[in-house]
């Protein structure tokens, strides 16, 4: 999507004027085991994961039979539960085809979840599927009732740790790193209270901001604005070329 240029920001974006310091590159790995795991080396909360998808499953096909009973109320968390297994079966050795058949056995929410998260995303550690959630897509499951630990679950740290049993680097040898995303940390210096922050951008905003870098080299009269505005359902980072009001204040970035 091209960066915007010059006019009016969305009421939400609260845009703020900014210099950039410097930007940093950071390659993402995602650890990924050798060989598939056998689904009874799965942890307890994937394995009742998949177990309820497979009982919702069950009334979704009852409830469209002819002469079905009524249709039960959902269970809630369709969209965390689901995204969490894909998580899990992208680093626990599956293929796509073979992932996507398991995963299709216990859920029941749109395939573009299991694209967003099979072998993109760390799956969730414990700490995280234990604490309450708003929603997708935040991951908590405490709401859910799914976190079972067994007795050996407090040595581990998340589900594909207890199901590979890594418990240290050596651990990690049977399997091997692979590349998920490349990520881009924005330094800047807030002009209005001259305190420094970070933006984290992907691929495509960073092209957008080198583009409107660019273009502001060539315009003095302009500034730099950054503002987050609801992009698809969720706060995103968006730059801004803005005529310059009043004089000219002179930052010490603007001098280095």
């Amino acid at each position: 999507m091209p960066a915007k240029k010059i006019g009016p920001a969305p009421a939400e974006a609260n845009e703020k004027p900014i210099s950039i310091r410097s930007i940093d590159r950071q390659e993402e790995m995602l650890w990924v085991a050798g060989k598939p795991l056998d689904p009874s080396a799965f942890p307890p909360c994937i394995k009742a994961i998949i177990a309820m998808g497979r009982d919702e499953n069950e009334i979704e096909q009852k409830v469209n039979e002819p002469q079905a009973e009524p249709a039960k109320e959902k269970k809630r968390g369709k969209h965390r539960t689901a995204a969490i297994l894909a998580a899990f079966l992208g680093q626990a050795g599956y293929s796509r085809d073979s992932a996507k058949r398991l995963w299709l056995e216990a859920a029941s929410v749109e395939e573009r979840i299991f694209e967003d998260w099979f072998a993109r995303m760390h799956c969730p550690k414990c700490r995280a599927l234990q604490r309450q959630s708003k929603g997708y897509p935040d991951m908590g499951i405490a709401d859910l009732q799914l976190c079972r630990p067994d007795e050996i679950c407090p040595g581990f740290e998340g589900p594909v740790e207890y199901a590979c049993r890594i418990v240290g680097k050596d651990d990690r040898k049977s399997g091997s790193l692979q590349h998920i995303k490349t990520r881009h940390i924005v330094h800047f210096l807030d002009w209005a209270t001259g305190q420094e922050g970070e933006i984290e951008l992907t691929e495509e905003e960073k092209g957008d901001l080198d583009r409107l870098l660019e273009e502001l080299a060539e315009k003095k009269d302009m500034i730099l604005t950054y503002a987050r505005v609801k992009m698809r359902g969720r706060l995103r980072p968006k730059f801004y070329l803005r005529e310059r009001e009043g004089p000219r204040r002179q930052m010490l970035s603007d001098i280095i």
